[in-house]
């Protein structure tokens, strides 16, 4: 017999009590093939329970700005540090010598032996001294020509056509009596080869000189002046021997040396005349190191008017912590700024150059006032705490509340109220008796 049902049942707007206890477990079902009978809806077929499983794990979804992708924090610092050894390996090319490059003197010596032949002396070290202030020049004796170069010892300074000189010669300077070099040739050694070997003492020679200081003070913009006069004389002939150019390196580690020279004459004892050079030197201080001091200038200024701003920022603060932050700031910079006016290239001592007297001293000053005036803040702030009635928090206090007395105080405690129902009775009763009265 078949169960037969409504129409309602039918198209599943009304469920049976059996399928409403089914319900929760609906999800293990799976629709059949086939439709119940006497029904033309789909009915469900009971299939076994399939075990749970757990959701996938959900990945942070990535987030864009503007829809770009932003960098992570590990490729900022991996980017960081490989642009910062690309910047070191790029600084540290600068330290690779250039052996292709025509050494400084051979172009001019080589155009001395085949125009105007003779002795050339080559300054190959200029030392400057400013706190003395002195200098000392060493100096290169060397011939050009076929007539003043000793054989076997050509290629000094990267010219074939000049180098030792070829006889013995004493150099005099400033007009000495004693001879400043002696130079003899004979005495140098040689291979097998006949090639002289060329040691340094044997042909260089120390000149020192006094230097012009009248533009000292300027410092880093200090120029140093420098005037001296050569004469070589042979020790054979006994005459003098002409002294083609005087030349100097133009840059040492400090300095930058800009030389020239000329020809003159000297009288000697016996009223002769003899040739002889004169060098012009100027010496000033390179472009770098210039534009390092006044750097290191302005930063030791700017650290000096921070004091002023720790000052100015401390005076409407309350708090003594706050201000001695400050405080410690300001001594900091005070023992900085010693550093950075010793990390000057080069910087003559504390004898009052103009970079002191409009630098130094008075970002010292500056600092060490603004560090007295933030102790004395510390101190003030610390004495109004232990006073306990600090200026700053008088104006915000409340006035305290005036003390109950014993009544209204056991009043509260009791939880007494005043009964005036009989005042009330009193004013009606007064009331009546004034309109009966007509009044």
């Amino acid at each position: 017999m078949s169960t037969r049902h409504s129409f309602l049942s039918t198209t599943g707007l009304i469920r049976p009590s059996s399928a409403m206890s089914t319900l929760s477990t609906a999800d293990d079902y799976t629709t059949p093939s086939h439709a119940r009978s006497g029904s033309t809806r789909p009915g469900r077929k009971p299939t076994a329970a399939t075990p749970l499983r757990p959701p996938p794990p959900s990945s942070k979804p990535l987030t864009t700005r503007a829809g770009i992708l932003p960098l992570g924090p590990g490729f900022l610092v991996g980017m960081a540090v490989t642009l910062s050894l690309l910047f070191i390996l790029v600084i540290m090319c600068a330290f690779i010598p250039d052996n292709d490059e025509t050494p400084a003197f051979a172009g001019m010596l080589n155009d001395i032996a085949a125009n105007s032949p003779g002795i050339v002396l080559i300054g190959d070290d200029v030392d400057v001294d400013v706190d003395e202030p002195a200098l000392t020049i060493r100096w290169s004796i060397i011939g050009c020509g076929p007539a003043y170069v000793l054989p076997g010892s050509e290629g000094t300074h990267g010219s074939q056509s000049c180098g030792l000189p070829a006889m013995s010669l004493h150099i005099f300077v400033d007009g000495a009596e004693e001879p400043a070099a002696m130079f003899d040739p004979s005495t140098l050694p040689f291979f097998a080869s006949g090639q002289r070997h060329d040691v340094q003492n044997m042909f260089q020679f120390d000149d020192d000189h006094v230097l012009d200081v009248h533009e000292a003070r300027l410092y880093p913009f200090d120029t140093y002046h420098l005037t001296s006069t050569f004469k070589a004389v042979s020790t054979e002939t006994d005459e003098t021997l002409p002294i083609q150019k005087l030349a100097t390196i133009p840059l040492t580690s400090s300095f930058v040396s800009i030389s020239s020279d000329s020809s003159s004459v000297v009288k000697v004892a016996n009223g002769s005349e003899q040739s002889s050079r004169d060098l012009d030197l100027q010496i000033i201080r390179p472009a770098e190191a210039r534009a390092y001091a006044l750097l290191l200038f302005g930063a030791s200024w700017m650290l000096a008017h921070a004091t002023v701003g720790l000052v100015a920022l401390s005076w409407y603060l309350n708090d003594a912590g706050k201000v001695l932050k400050h405080l410690v700031s300001s001594f900091v910079v005070i023992l900085l700024i010693p550093q950075l006016r010793n990390a000057m290239p080069d910087a003559p001592g504390f004898d009052g150059v103009l970079i002191d007297a409009i630098g130094f001293f008075p970002q010292m000053l500056v600092s060490a006032a603004s560090a007295i005036v933030l102790f004395g803040m510390v101190v003030k702030r610390e004495l109004g705490y232990l006073e306990g009635s600090p200026p700053e928090r008088e104006e915000h206090r409340k006035e305290a509340p005036a003390p109950l007395s014993t009544g209204l105080l056991r009043m509260r405690r009791g939880g007494a109220s005043i009964d005036i129902s009989h005042v009330r009775n009193f004013s009606r009763g007064i009331s009546g008796f004034v309109r009966g009265s007509g009044l």
